[in-house]
């Protein structure tokens, strides 16, 4: 039987007709104000209550707008256990305290408990977004202060638009944000939009599974003319596409506004253009260029030669101090894992760390045994065009090359341009001529 609209049904036994799941039952409720958790039962009483004149709200009913409302009260839902845990915590850590310089000898006992509660009522009131709901009743700003009551008025105003994914109101005279806390900022008081990317590791599988997988959050940072940075919105979505929306909105008010490019996590792939391009395959495309002498082996100068030279033996010497740097790291997380936690389930991610030193010492193995072979050659080339991930080389289109930064003309050379393509063992990359 096909459900009418909620709207449309004028009685609680009309109601009762159809069959709704507990999803519908909430965003009924939801959109109209009413408590929204709990089972089907107890949502079909509020609902039935609501059919007989009585409202029965959520239990924070401190906005008028549906997203705001719906946030504050999704968010914190064990609140209260995790404040009253981290009270009680606190009391016995104290009680410990005292008990501890009047020489009782059970303040360890209240230590483990008080300490041990102190320590699980944070993490909840981390993972349930306490603090975020507890501050939402007086939201985040920027320079200009808003009371909850003008945020909310604004975000129930006719001009008021909904970005969904990233849960983002552009409001009439301020930017208001939701997931990280309910936040508003007048658009005169923008300077600069930027979105920050930040890596995260979960476990796959059971409890007790050694794989993980890594994904990444993202968060539009306002910066104030002030210089105060706000979190506006925080997802696993990359809000790429939502950012430029809301610059271009923001522009309407404050044609100050600046853009800026993402900030990435430094362990995200590394999706910028690489300084060498290396392999088997370049190699062979650039022995058939050579072939068809769209490519020509040049000599060069002594003192390109040995500039070229030095950065290979630099870069080979510097990531044997990085690499002892994370060994050392890794090692001591795998130790602690190992004495206090007695497992390593965890820091077994880290065990190739350990191992770097032995690549960077293979690796400047192989770079003085290429010098010592002499395992270097030079091509003369022409550059037929660029594109963010480099240059193009008359003879080897598939592949983009890029120039040594110390050894990079200035400027920057356009296509036709003649230019070195320089082979270090298997990889090449372009020197200033």
């Amino acid at each position: 039987m096909r459900k009418p609209d909620f709207d449309n049904i004028k009685t609680y036994e009309e109601f009762k007709r159809y069959k709704w799941d507990r999803a519908e039952l909430s965003n009924i409720c939801i959109e109209h104000g009413l408590f929204f958790l709990g089972s089907e039962k107890k949502l079909s009483k509020v609902i039935e209550a609501y059919f007989n004149g009585e409202v029965i709200p959520p239990k924070r009913n401190w906005y008028k707008n549906k997203v705001l409302l719906r946030y504050v009260n999704e968010e914190g839902s064990t609140m209260i256990f995790d404040l009253v845990l981290f009270a009680m915590s606190l009391l016995l850590t104290v009680i410990g305290i005292v008990c501890k310089a009047r020489g009782a000898e059970y303040y360890v006992l209240l230590w483990v408990f008080g300490i041990t509660g102190l320590i699980v009522s944070v993490l909840f009131t981390y993972w349930g977004h306490d603090l975020d709901v507890i501050m939402s009743y007086f939201p985040k700003c920027g320079d200009k202060r808003f009371t909850r009551a003008q945020v909310d008025e604004q975000a129930c105003s006719e001009g008021a638009e909904l970005i969904k994914h990233e849960k983002i109101i552009l409001a009439p005279d301020m930017l208001i944000g939701v997931t990280a806390g309910v936040v508003a900022i007048s658009y005169e008081d923008i300077a600069s939009l930027q979105v920050k990317q930040a890596q995260h590791s979960e476990r796959i599988g059971p409890r007790g599974s050694t794989r993980y997988r890594d994904y990444y959050t993202y968060r539009i940072i306002v910066k104030t003319n002030k210089g105060k940075k706000i979190a506006i919105c925080e997802s696993k979505q990359d809000p790429a596409t939502a950012i430029v929306r809301i610059y271009e909105h923001c522009l309407k008010y404050n044609p100050n506004v600046e853009l800026l490019d993402m900030k990435k996590s430094i362990f995200a792939p590394d999706e910028s253009a690489r300084q060498v391009t290396e392999g088997d395959g370049v190699n062979s495309s650039v022995a058939k260029a050579v072939k068809e002498q769209s490519l020509m082996v040049v000599s060069v100068e002594e003192d390109i030669r040995k500039r070229f030279i030095a950065y290979h033996i630099r870069t080979a010497l510097i990531l044997i101090p990085e690499s002892l740097i994370a060994a050392v790291f890794a090692g001591g997380c795998i130790f602690i894992a190992a004495r206090f936690l007695h497992t390593v389930r965890g820091a077994v991610i880290l065990l190739p760390a350990v191992f770097f030193p032995v690549y960077a010492i293979y690796n400047l193995i192989s770079v003085i045994n290429t010098i010592r072979k002499n395992d270097i050659e030079f091509y003369s080339g022409e550059i037929t065009g660029k594109d963010d991930k480099g240059y193009f080389l008359k003879g080897v289109s598939a592949y983009r090359f890029h120039f040594i930064k110390k050894m990079q003309p200035d400027p920057e050379p356009d296509a036709g341009a003649k230019v070195i393509l320089a082979r270090f063992h298997d990889s090449f990359s372009l020197v200033n001529p």
